[in-house]
């Protein structure tokens, strides 16, 4: 991007797959009333600036299939009007912050200005591969509440199939995708307090832990993929009061016990499961159950009974009866 770049009007830049690379464009400072900002599937590497945080207005942030680097910065917390942020397909390391409850992610959702819904999908299904970045979700912004008459289209990945949104989509879509990077550490239990968010991805990372009971506050979720990571313990029973859930992913992690049977949970089968030895019970065909009869002692024969056994020690030698209490020497 040029460095005489200045559009300080400028509310959405799109300039995604395209072969732009090194580190993000400071020039972009210069744009403070940017509502959406994608740059993905270029090749921008380095760090996530900090100074994104200082684009006050950003409602979508969406910088997946780059090859961005080292951890995800605590300023980004300070872009507190985002709903919309994919990170996904990067190398990025480190933890999750546990200050990103202080962004909006649908918490501030008013409904005044929706109107007119528009919804729809498409059921064709789809892998998310970590390389290349495949399967999106297609939204339109017809910018009623944001001065503008254009259609701009947005890309986000959920629920493993094609949607289409058109209103509102501060109103309509709130979601995170942190998926395909090299993040570690514990889920943040603060998560728990984005009671907006419809959508979350943390698939394909280093995560350890349990998940947070704080996840039964996301009333609202309607996927939750937490696959191929190294979790552990139990899936949290209150997990139950996410009635709107309609993907869930734990795949190839180190869960253990009773996987939850009620609610939406009844309706997902084992390839939500899979690769975790450890859970058990009917929708994965494991049996919970530890009762297992010990195997019978083996039998002495009588004529084994019988048997003297030779001792020798040193010179001297000891005949033991293997089933009385005395012995002979001589």
């Amino acid at each position: 991007m040029p460095s005489c770049f200045n559009a300080s009007s400028l509310r959405f830049l799109f300039l995604q797959k395209n072969s732009l690379n090194g580190s993000i464009p400071h020039v972009l400072l210069r744009s403070p009333n940017l509502l959406a900002l994608d740059l993905t599937d270029n090749s921008f590497s380095g760090n996530i600036p900090s100074w994104i945080s200082q684009l006050s207005q950003l409602r979508v942030l969406l910088l997946g299939g780059n090859e961005l680097h080292g951890s995800i910065p605590n300023q980004l917390c300070e872009s507190r009007n985002v709903s919309i942020m994919d990170l996904s397909s990067n190398l990025l390391s480190g933890s999750i912050p546990s200050c990103f409850n202080n962004i909006s992610f649908g918490n501030n959702i008013s409904f005044r200005m929706m109107g007119v819904n528009y919804f729809y999908s498409m059921n064709e299904p789809f892998e998310i591969l970590c390389a290349p970045r495949v399967g999106t979700i297609y939204q339109y912004l017809p910018c009623v509440s944001w001065d503008s008459s254009e259609y701009v289209e947005v890309e986000f990945a959920m629920k493993y199939r094609y949607n289409s949104y058109r209103g509102d989509i501060i109103n309509l879509m709130a979601g995170i995708d942190l998926s395909c990077n090299e993040l570690s550490g514990r889920i943040p239990q603060e998560i728990g307090d984005l009671h907006g968010i419809r959508s979350l991805n943390l698939s394909n990372n280093h995560l350890t832990g349990s998940i947070p009971v704080s996840f039964s506050n996301l009333r609202n979720l309607e996927s939750l993929d937490l696959g191929n990571n190294s979790l552990n313990g139990e899936i949290p029973s209150e997990l139950v009061m996410l009635t709107f859930l309609e993907t869930f992913n734990v795949s190839y992690n180190n869960f253990s016990g009773r996987v939850l049977d009620k609610g939406q949970f009844g309706t997902f089968d084992e390839n939500s499961y899979k690769g975790n030895p450890c859970l058990c019970g009917p929708l994965i065909h494991r049996s919970c159950s530890t009762d297992e009869t010990p195997p019978p002692s083996p039998s002495i024969d009588v004529e084994e009974k019988m048997k003297v056994v030779l001792i020798w020690c040193g010179s001297i030698g000891v005949s033991v009866h293997p089933t009385q209490q005395f012995y002979w020497c001589w």
